[in-house]
């Protein structure tokens, strides 16, 4: 039986806890050796200013395969569509035979969203009460939900480099997640203020100025994927206890990091550990209340496998989807 899943559907099947407790497992999993994964693919085409990327993944312990084929058009929004558009293809992982097909987008977004709420649980102070977002696109909602779920949250501040974008965004999410979402005219604002930053645009530049961090907090960079694009800047790289989602990503994908190894600044010794290894205990996150820590993620389609399995058994428990085709 073939079943495909609407990003409605999704949105009536995953809530954001079950969604940060899978993909935790999912890292736990990689930690294990228990996977198969491939560097992504990535096809290139800069005469459209966009990139498609092909993601297929297996973990071991949990039998989850699948594959994500993902678009990323970061002038989409000048059109009224998002930057990063997707669709999932789960397979039963002892035959082969596909089981669902599933809107991507949805399902890209609230796992990374997810991923950053796990960085953050090892990473960020516990008391940390003010997030601050640079973006205010589909992603940013994302992270706040999924941090806002993590901890006490007061407040939020945003930056766009479209104010009035930025003005939007806080309306909507202070009406929707009934917390105070303030807008933000300077990057500085931004950082001085902020327990836990969230880069989370299709900039290719730093976003703020590294040295203006103050100590004690966590950066999540999630926006960057490529080897010439960085959000954040080497001074804050620098001075930040790194943590990525795999080291093979990074080496392949991380510009964040890349670009500073490239000019001699660090080297990839100084990656302190993969999300994993915190998750597994082999490693300790934060240490003190002063550290500096970011965490740098260029995506792992480790994430979708298990938010996309975990969507699917929901779905096949509650009779949630269109079928396609039934088997005969």
């Amino acid at each position: 039986m073939m079943r495909f899943l609407s990003q409605k559907d999704l949105k009536q099947l995953l809530r954001m806890e079950e969604v940060i407790e899978a993909v935790e497992n999912a890292f736990r999993e990689y930690g294990e050796g228990k996977y198969r994964m491939p560097v992504r693919y990535s096809l290139e085409i800069p005469e459209l200013e966009g990139t498609l990327l092909l993601m297929p993944a297996f973990l071991g312990g949990s039998e989850v395969m699948g594959s994500k084929l993902v678009s990323v058009y970061p002038q989409n929004p000048q059109k009224g569509l998002p930057s990063v558009m997707a669709l999932y293809i789960l397979n039963d992982a002892k035959t082969g035979q596909p089981l669902a097909v599933m809107d991507g987008t949805y399902l890209t977004g609230i796992r990374t969203g997810a991923t950053s709420a796990i960085a953050s649980k090892y990473l960020a102070r516990k008391s940390s009460t003010v997030l601050g977002i640079f973006g205010a696109g589909v992603q940013a909602e994302f992270q706040l939900w999924a941090l806002k779920t993590s901890f006490p949250l007061k407040k939020v501040l945003v930056y766009s480099r479209t104010l009035a974008r930025a003005e939007i965004f806080a309306r909507e999410m202070s009406r929707k997640y009934q917390i105070p979402v303030e807008p933000m005219s300077q990057p500085e604002e931004v950082v001085k203020d902020s327990d836990i930053l969230v880069t989370a645009t299709t900039s290719k530049v730093p976003v703020f100025q590294g040295r203006e961090v103050t100590p004690g907090t966590h950066i999540n960079a999630i926006g960057a994927f490529t080897p010439q694009a960085r959000e954040v800047d080497e001074d804050l790289v620098q001075a930040a206890k790194i943590v990525v989602d795999t080291y093979e990503g990074t080496q392949a994908e991380a510009g964040d990091l890349l670009i500073p190894i490239q000019m001699g600044l660090i080297t990839m010794e100084d990656i302190y550990a993969e999300l994993s290894e915190l998750v597994m205990g082999q490693k300790a996150g934060r240490t003190n209340d002063q550290e500096i820590t970011l965490f740098k993620s260029v995506g792992v389609v480790i994430e979708d496998a298990a938010t996309a399995k975990l969507a699917y058994d929901k779905a096949v428990q509650l009779g949630v989807g269109t079928i396609l085709y039934n088997e005969t």
